[in-house]
């Protein structure tokens, strides 16, 4: 709308309606659908998108031949009358035309292979966002619950002291530790707002947009609805069939082999330049002082005697074995690297099992006991603080492990370039 339409639309506009409509929307989103979403709306994506229309340009320059030549000589003077007009169409040999069409074109499965892997890259990155903002809104709920245990220890105290069981310093220190709580809202809030802007930002749309991540299947971190026996985590391929998955569908090893090819399409491109080109040429010569007429032909042909082109093979020689050391390299650490992911995420699992099974339902009876010992006179405020600041230890090495694990898991996918739990157990590789 234009601006007079604006200004109008805020003099008319009640102030209720208009603070009404300025509320951010509200997104319930699974990590599968943040995923799908950052494929289609990423910003890095869709400028890198625009690189495969370049290099399919590429192709169409390489197909194309020389230009003709149109001649027109006129004499200038007395001492030549002849007019000469003159055609000439040069003639590429040695394949030059074909060893530009070849390179062109395993350019473009460069720049589509390239796009692949930022894809892979921005799937981690969306993943290890996400998981960042469901644990943050995560321990946002567990301080919010702390204020409120802690507002309850107060009221423990003060009834304490109205009975004479304890002194009055219990009060005040729990009135410190309910300060401390409520002081660590903000950067438990700010933490949520920047995670959230983060993940807007990754699936391209406004910041202002706030996101409810809903995939419980993977992100139940809510301490009170862990279940008594938690499930086991999904299960993973062995690690010899995921090296082999790796082998066969690792982006950046197929890159390397395409490079390999690139640099054979330069030898070959090198070489047919050492041909030299030949251009027909055809003529109509009027002499209008003689009053007379003539055709000519000829043949042009360059003499590589300055310049033979030996310099491009030896440079394209050379890019051809450098890129051959590279893919052997590569083929190397393609084993490594799924290893070492392997294992991350195999420890990751480890630490979580161990938090879900034993840690967190002990952490949460001694919370309990604690208090009631406190309440009860059986223990001081001191044995209660001590304990509670445990099981707030507990529950951040908690939130702590469950993004180490997914950052692990989306490691460990881009290693072998294949989402580990999708619905076939060899999905394409496009995420």
């Amino acid at each position: 709308m234009g601006w007079v339409t604006a200004v109008a639309y805020l003099l008319t506009t009640p102030t209720a309606v208009r603070a009404q409509t300025a509320q951010p929307a509200l997104v319930n989103l699974r990590l599968e659908e943040a995923l799908h979403k950052a494929e289609l709306f990423n910003p890095q994506l869709l400028a890198a998108r625009r690189s495969i229309a370049v290099a399919e340009s590429g192709v169409a320059v390489a197909g194309v031949g020389p230009n003709p030549r149109l001649t027109l000589d006129i004499p200038v003077g007395l001492a030549e009358t002849k007019r000469i007009l003159g055609f000439e169409q040069p003639i590429e040999l040695g394949g030059k035309r074909e060893a530009r069409l070849a390179l062109a074109g395993d350019q473009t499965q460069t720049a589509q292979l390239q796009l692949e892997i930022l894809r892979w890259q921005v799937r981690l990155e969306v993943r290890q966002a996400y998981a960042e903002l469901a644990i943050a809104q995560a321990a946002e709920n567990q301080t919010e619950r702390m204020v409120d245990l802690n507002k309850q220890l107060v009221e423990i105290a003060r009834k304490r002291l109205a009975a004479g069981d304890v002194a009055e310093a219990d009060l005040i220190q729990t009135r410190f530790v309910l300060e401390r709580a409520h002081q660590r809202l903000e950067p438990t809030n700010n933490r949520v707002r920047q995670a959230n802007i983060k993940l807007d930002s990754l699936l391209g749309q406004p910041t202002e947009i706030l996101i409810e991540p809903t995939d419980r299947r993977q992100f139940n971190l809510s301490i009170e609805e862990q279940p008594k026996a938690p499930g086991a985590l999904p299960p993973l391929p062995n690690l010899i069939t995921l090296q082999q998955i790796a082998k066969r569908k690792r982006l950046d090893l197929n890159l390397a082999k395409l490079q390999q090819r690139i640099s054979d399409d330069q030898v070959a491109l090198a070489r047919s330049a050492q041909v030299p080109d030949i251009a027909v040429s055809g003529g109509f010569i009027w002499d209008p002082v003689a009053d007379t007429t003539g055709a000519l032909l000829g043949i042009r042909v360059d003499l590589p005697l300055f310049n033979n082109h030996q310099g491009e093979v030896n440079q394209a020689q050379a890019n051809q074995s450098l890129a051959e050391a590279q893919r052997f390299v590569l083929e190397q650490q393609v084993d490594r690297e799924v290893a070492a992911a392997y294992q991350d995420v195999r420890s990751a699992e480890r630490l979580l099992q161990q938090d879900r099974s034993v840690l967190l339902p002990q952490s949460e009876q001694v919370l309990d006991l604690a208090r009631k010992s406190y309440q009860f006179g059986q223990t001081g405020l001191t044995d209660v603080l001590v304990a509670q600041q445990a099981v707030q230890d507990q529950r951040d090495a908690y939130y702590n492990n469950v993004l180490t694990y997914q950052t692990a898991l989306g490691t460990l996918e881009r290693a072998v370039n294949q989402p580990l739990f999708a619905s076939k157990p060899d999905a394409p590789t496009v995420p």
